[in-house]
């Protein structure tokens, strides 16, 4: 059973109590917030204050009142201001609708329509709309002051007992629900009081809205933690298929010396004979160097596969251990039942959110130059993509996967080459490249750097760029 808090049943019932208690009250103030999602009226008369709020934040109406007045905060937009000053003689509700209004002096008029995501409050200023709570909902603007009261209808045919029943349900969703007494679950409140029957329902609403976004929130964001685990792990373990499936470096270098008679100078590729596996074998060659240089070639590359395989199997127990302990929080918050279950993470994330853009990437400084380098794919695109200005440096390790540098511009002033060379052994150093003596590096003006539409996180193409050949190392840090 649905919700009867914006039935068509509850509307007579509220209209007359509101009648009998707002009657001759005058409206002191109305104000809403920026977000145009809670609206709050604030009634006196005499030393009395009545208040009633309209809350729209849960794609809903809820109504909540209360015997104080609300004061305004920073940062709200002042509503109704016509009304200001003057008395409520009446409140009715609208025939076969889900809409009331309190009726003032002079033919005006503010109509709450309580109609979920398009619940309203308009005023009036005869038959014509004045102005509207929500001003982004363009039919309000409209709809004449008759348009209210309705044809009968044939609708759903519910009665009042006395009483109003506030409900916890479990199945199939977790959800509150204000009824006549129909047991739905748990019983959270019995009263007699329409009004402490909907503040409580509102209340109790407004709090699982908040736990279900919280919980949908950091849901996708742990899912998305899993899957980069996952993809680390994924890419590690084809990295070593190939690797295992591929011929040894220093074989190729062994094979290459011991058949240096038959390679020329200037050759790209050589047939030879391949005494481990007793077959042919095609060996790519680097023209510009001699047989015995390309030979070092290979052996330089077996050493550094051998790094490149530490390093890897060094990421894959820390993602495996990684996935294991995000895949129990994202279980743990899956099963939570209450916002305060979630709030060691909603922390987590706040404190990560609240940190200094600047703050979040590594940083050296040299010689009075600043320079930033990313952490990772994610990092990668804050440093580039919101951090970095237009006339900064970009640098990258060519044509592998590693971390972007940023070298912040300075006025009147180009970058020198000492400062290029130091950021750009900074990133053959945080790059899958590190491992090797000599490592080309591209940098271009941050303007040059583009994000393509689809691209994965950390992935940009660079218009036009310069290299640099150079020794992965880390300056001092500061």
């Amino acid at each position: 059973m649905r919700s009867l808090h914006q039935h068509q049943v509850i509307f007579p019932l509220l209209a007359q109590h509101l009648n009998e208690l707002l009657s001759g009250y005058i409206l002191q103030d109305a104000f809403r917030d920026y977000q145009q999602s809670v609206l709050s009226l604030v009634f006196f008369k005499g030393k009395e204050n009545i208040s009633i709020q309209v809350n729209t934040e849960c794609k809903t109406g809820l109504l909540l009142f209360s015997e104080y007045a609300v004061s305004r905060d920073t940062g709200v937009f002042p509503l109704f201001k016509d009304l200001l000053g003057i008395a409520v003689e009446k409140v009715e509700v609208h025939k076969h609708n889900r809409s009331f209004q309190l009726s003032f002096a002079s033919n005006q008029h503010l109509v709450f329509k309580l109609y979920g995501p398009l619940t309203n409050v308009l005023y009036y200023a005869g038959s014509e709309p004045k102005q509207l709570f929500r001003s982004q909902i363009e039919n309000d603007k409209r709809l004449q002051l008759a348009d209210f009261n309705q044809a009968d209808k044939v609708v759903e045919n519910i009665q009042f007992t006395g009483n109003y029943f506030v409900w916890e349900t479990i199945e199939p969703n977790k959800s509150i629900v204000l009824n006549f007494g129909e047991q739905i679950g748990t019983c959270l409140l019995q009263t007699d009081s329409i009004f402490e029957a909907l503040n409580y329902f509102a209340k109790r609403y407004l709090q699982l809205h908040v736990f279900v976004e919280a919980q949908y929130s950091l849901l996708a964001q742990y899912k998305q933690k899993i899957k980069r685990e996952k993809a680390i792990i994924q890419g590690a373990s084809q990295f070593f298929q190939l690797a295992e499936k591929a011929i040894p470096f220093d074989e190729i270098g062994h094979i290459i010396m011991a058949n240096l008679h038959l390679i020329q100078g200037k050759q790209t590729a050589v047939i030879l004979y391949d005494f481990y596996r007793n077959q042919t074998i095609d060996i790519a060659l680097k023209k510009d160097l001699s047989p015995q240089e390309n030979a070092a070639y290979y052996y330089q590359k077996h050493k550094n596969r051998k790094k490149e395989i530490a390093i890897k199997q060094q990421q894959l127990v820390q993602a495996q251990s990684r996935l294991a302990e995000v895949e129990q929080i994202y279980r743990y918050i899956g099963e939570a039942q209450f916002l305060k279950d979630l709030k060691p993470w909603i922390k987590e994330e706040k404190l990560r959110v609240q940190i200094p853009l600047k703050e979040k990437f590594r940083k050296f400084d040299c010689q009075g130059f600043q320079i930033y380098v990313g952490k990772n794919a994610r990092n990668n695109d804050e440093l580039t993509l919101k951090f970095a200005h237009k006339d900064d440096l970009w640098l990258h390790a060519k044509g592998v996967s590693g971390s972007h540098v940023v070298i912040k511009h300075q006025q009147v002033q180009h970058f020198p080459e000492p400062i290029i060379q130091i950021a750009a052994a900074i990133a053959a150093y945080y790059s899958s490249a590190s491992g090797s003596e000599w490592v080309p590096v591209i940098y271009t003006p941050k303007k040059y750097v583009r994000k393509p539409k689809g691209a994965h996180a950390g992935q940009v193409s660079v218009e036009r760029e310069e290299s640099i050949l150079v020794k992965p190392q880390l300056p001092f840090q500061s």
